[in-house]
């Protein structure tokens, strides 16, 4: 038997999905106030390019294999990664983005700092920069 790790086979990259009551609301929300490209919109999903091997997919609730999820925790978040960090925070006071948290904060256990703001439908979207490399 040998130590060697296996190689993994290719891939073209991934792509994030969160489930909405008001899919419409959370398009224009991801095209207008965060700026991300659309690269295919439909009536029941949405997919937007966030970095060159990742996609957001926004899906409404009538479709896919998931549903959104009631209440304030979704169980999963966007973590946007950027050294532009305050000029991400500017842009999202400039547009008037609802649950936009005030201010910088510590994260990963002062790893990071960080801050986030809510979408349409409650999912998280943080932006985080490193102090410490990971």
């Amino acid at each position: 038997m040998t130590d060697a790790v296996p190689t993994l086979p290719g891939h073209a990259g991934a792509i994030t999905f969160f489930y909405y009551d008001e899919l419409d609301a959370a398009v224009r929300w991801y095209r207008d106030v965060i700026g991300f490209e659309p690269v295919m919109v439909e009536d029941w999903m949405a997919l937007f390019q966030v970095t060159p091997g990742h996609r957001l997919g926004l899906v409404g609730a009538a479709e896919g294999s998931q549903s959104p999820v009631a209440g304030p925790n979704k169980g999963a978040m966007l973590s946007i990664e950027t050294d532009c960090l305050e000029d991400w925070y500017r842009r999202l006071q400039e547009m008037g983005a609802d649950g936009l948290d005030d201010g910088f904060q510590p994260g990963c256990r002062g790893r990071t700092i960080e801050f986030r703001v809510r979408d349409p439908g409650g999912y998280y979207v943080e932006f985080f920069r490193w102090v410490t490399p990971a």
